[in-house]
């Protein structure tokens, strides 16, 4: 268990630092809303992106970008909602998908924009 955590730990450092490299300044890492959670909440001074991490070692499937439920969705929708509301933010807000896959000792991103669209099933 204790592995998986730092692995999880460790992508979610690696998408933050990507999104840093890419002009993003990161808001909040694992913001909390009850037990709903925003893994980075960032800005492009724009837009507010709230992004999804998710990370696997090597190609086991499902791949990472079908694993955000329904349910998830929900769960992401609600805490921006509240997360715009406590913090007075009045920008737009997009919702982006970051696949981290470890290959051998090296990890892999892939940033997908608009990948959460509310309200489409």
């Amino acid at each position: 268990m204790a592995e998986s955590h730092d692995f999880g730990a460790r992508a979610e450092e690696f998408a933050a630092e990507f999104l840093v490299s890419k002009g993003f300044c990161i808001l909040h890492r694992n913001w909390r809303y009850g037990h709903k959670e925003l893994d980075i909440v960032c800005t492009d001074g724009r837009m507010l992106v709230v992004a999804e991490v998710k990370a696997r070692k090597d190609f086991h499937f499902p791949p990472p970008e079908e694993l955000i439920s329904h349910a998830k969705e929900r769960f992401i929708m609600e805490a921006s909602e509240y997360y715009l509301y406590r913090f007075g933010i009045n920008l737009p807000v997009r919702f982006d998908l970051l696949s981290v896959i470890q290959r051998g000792s090296m990890l892999d991103i892939e940033h997908m924009e608009d990948a959460i669209v509310p309200g489409v099933e």
